[in-house]
């Protein structure tokens, strides 16, 4: 069975370390094998998995954002507005000044790291051509930096490998996060499966409910929905053998708010 994180038990650790502190203001959290990352008041924090005092990693005046683990946990990857832009950056676990991977004009986005632990996935407008810009792409680029390669798909917000980097599980739009709540309409998500080797798109998930954030564990895609009878955003799972998806988490007062995940581990924010 897979294991489960709760930032929720995150939160009463970082509050005993820092009591001034509301430790409810964390988010964008993300997990590798030994540590646990979250972004709070702007900046990025590492905690260890079994507890203890949260570290900052990252010290500025600009803001940085979705934090995901390197498939060895030596890095972090994340998004930064240190120029008046935001871009891609990397950095050791270990602290150091962060390299600037991405210099374009729009948005970038951290997505995920590719298995091979050389390429970063990244979400940007930056080649949409439309004039109203709300439509993302989804990018590597080297973590050595160099020159960003757009992906086979028309275009993608969200997105997660699999073990060998086969596949990816992603969705083109993010409604799971709208302000609205249980909304039903033309603008919901589905989870799609892409195969590289076939170029092909498969939707997993078609339905009016909003599913996202998906995430590849093993044989498993996990994502937020809020198809449940209490319209709640919890976690389910496509099982790629079977086609069948089941619900793993059942909340009914409050909605999932994020959710990541390694190679073997969710973690999630309630």
């Amino acid at each position: 069975m897979k294991k489960f994180l709760f930032t929720l038990l995150l939160g009463s650790v970082f509050s005993m370390a820092q009591a001034q502190i509301s430790a409810k203001l964390m988010r964008y959290v993300d997990v590798s094998e030994t540590q646990i990352s979250f972004v709070y008041g702007g900046d990025i924090w590492l905690v260890d998995k079994n507890g203890g005092t949260a570290i900052q990693l990252t010290n500025s005046a600009g803001e940085e954002s979705y934090p995901k683990f390197s498939p060895d946990g030596k890095e972090v990857a994340f998004t930064a507005s240190y120029n008046g832009n935001p871009d891609i950056y990397v950095m050791s676990v270990n602290g150091g000044v962060p390299v600037r991977l991405t210099y374009g004009s729009h948005f970038d986005r951290m997505v995920d790291w590719h298995p091979d632990g050389n390429r970063i996935l990244f979400a940007s407008r930056r080649e949409t051509g439309i004039p109203s810009g709300r439509v993302n792409q989804l990018f590597y680029i080297n973590k050595a930096g160099g020159l960003p390669t757009r992906l086979p798909v028309p275009y993608g917000e969200i997105a997660s490998f699999s073990a060998d980097g086969s596949k990816m599980a992603y969705i083109t739009k993010i409604t799971e996060t709208y302000p609205f709540k249980r909304y039903r309409g033309g603008l919901t998500s589905d989870v799609i499966l892409f195969d590289f080797s076939e170029n092909k798109a498969t939707n997993i998930t078609e339905n009016m409910a909003n599913d996202g954030k998906p995430t590849w564990v093993g044989d498993k895609i996990y994502f937020l929905s809020d198809r449940g009878p209490q319209m709640r955003l919890n976690i389910w799972r496509y099982d790629l053998s079977s086609k069948s998806i089941e619900q793993v988490t059942k909340f009914t007062d409050f909605d999932i708010t994020y959710l990541s995940g390694s190679m073997n581990e969710l973690v999630f924010e309630v």
